[in-house]
């Protein structure tokens, strides 16, 4: 996504008078304005138009690094098509949003966002990645004629501005999967069946780790986020959400032709700019032992400072524990709503971490601090700290059920302990004696 910048709408009526010129017989089997064109093998006339429109058209795939910024970090892509006979030479980028819109963080919390197709000059699309130090992989596609104008057709169909929005999901309907299913489409259906296969050791949270691993509030938030639906392993199809693993696995597929003759989807393939960044890590990182430490340490310090007579330390306690269950109550409360009530369920539902932060939270915020700055306990306070402990360990529990196990390692191994702290803290303390009314004696 490269800013706002918008080329003029009479490039959108160029390109599709162009295509409608190319012969009398492709404007006669133009489909309606409302549905797009049909690919290839549906209308042997449209296709007779389209060997002949297709002749001076190339088509490239290009990927585009990622860059510092948090939503670019996935990387980018776009079609690019070139018109040998007219110069014009356009990538057509589905990746356009706007910061502006009307309700666009409502939108993006609900998973209701708004993203359209825009098409730009190739030269100036490219350069302005080069100013932004994202590199540049273009790839060359062994499309038929055929296929070349009716990915046109589809494209130029496809931007305007009745059919260019789509709500955008970030790994099933995004700029990626855009490109790889308008190809899909001209291809009638090799590139899935190509890349539809077999299994990848590839997940929706190792790929979204690997990027963000070096964006730790926003790794943190994909780990407490993503459910066990995030977990399922991913053919290269579906792994090709994102553009980089859609690049590599275009450069591996073998297609054959209407002769049944095997070729190469790639005839070239080529890094026409690289970035000077430090380059994507491959693997996403190992941190479970960092986040054992940090809930071994939180835990010991909420021993120790149980202990405590010193007013500041026991203050620092409470603050301490108050933190943590607003916190988690606030962040349970917004999963449970993410994965019950908004487009992201399909990959927020079905969330274990929510037996480690929950909305009981929130009623255990209100009455064991007020426990642990008196020194004794109620039972309020006893039963919540036992329920949110129980809750806790029975989450960790469920990660040795194959059905149920989720790759939460690292919320568990910060979560347990310090609930398990908490619990002990309140539970060794002395309860709270109800006062009995004194008794009228005549």
């Amino acid at each position: 996504m490269i800013g706002r910048k918008v080329l003029r709408p009479f490039i959108h009526g160029a390109m599709w008078c162009a295509l409608l010129n190319a012969s009398g017989r492709l404007a006669a089997a133009q489909p309606a304005a409302d549905s797009a064109p049909p690919p290839p093998g549906v209308n042997a006339a449209l296709d007779a138009a389209r060997a002949i429109r297709g002749q001076t058209l190339k088509v490239r795939l290009m990927t585009y690094g990622a860059s510092d910024i948090v939503f670019e970090r996935f990387g980018h892509d776009a079609l690019a098509i070139r018109d040998t006979l007219t110069g014009q030479d356009y990538a057509y980028n589905w990746g356009m949003f706007d910061f502006e819109q009307p309700n666009f963080y409502t939108r993006f919390l609900t998973g209701e966002t708004k993203y359209w197709m825009e098409p730009y000059a190739t030269a100036e699309f490219n350069q302005e990645y080069v100013r932004r130090n994202r590199s540049i992989r273009v790839q060359e596609l062994a499309l038929s004629a055929v296929e070349r104008a009716a990915l046109l057709e589809f494209i130029v169909w496809n931007s305007a501005e009745t059919n260019k929005y789509y709500r955008y999901d970030y790994y099933q309907d995004n700029c990626a999967t855009r490109v790889r299913d308008a190809l899909n489409r001209v291809l009638k259906g090799q590139l899935q069946a190509a890349l539809d296969t077999g299994f990848t050791n590839l997940t929706w949270r190792s790929e979204t780790e690997r990027v963000t691993a070096s964006n730790w509030p926003v790794y943190a938030g994909i780990e407490l986020a993503l459910g066990r639906n995030a977990d399922q392993r991913l053919t290269q199809w579906k792994a090709s959400f994102m553009p980089e693993r859609l690049a590599d696995a275009a450069a591996t597929v073998i297609l054959r032709n209407a002769d049944g003759q095997r070729y190469r989807l790639v005839s070239r393939d080529s890094l026409v700019f690289e970035a000077t960044r430090v380059p994507m890590p491959i693997d996403p990182p190992e941190r479970l032992a960092l986040a054992a430490l940090t809930g071994l340490t939180l835990a010991g310090l909420i021993a120790l400072l149980t202990d405590s007579r010193i007013r500041v330390l026991r203050g620092a306690l409470i603050v301490l524990v108050t933190t943590w269950f607003v916190a988690g109550g606030v962040l349970g409360t917004a999963l449970l709503l993410a994965g019950t009530a908004t487009k992201h369920a399909p990959y927020m539902g079905s969330n274990t971490t929510l037996w480690q932060m929950h909305p009981i939270l929130l009623f255990a915020a209100l009455f064991v601090p007020v426990a642990l700055a008196r020194r004794e306990a109620t039972n309020s306070a006893r039963a919540l700290v036992a329920v949110t402990a129980l809750f806790s360990v029975f989450g960790a529990v469920l990660q040795f059920v194959p059905m149920l196990s989720q790759r939460s390692g690292l919320v568990m191994a910060v979560a347990v302990p310090v609930h398990l702290a908490i619990a002990f803290a309140v539970l060794r303390m002395p309860v709270v004696m109800p006062r009995r009314r004194p008794v009228a004696t005549s």
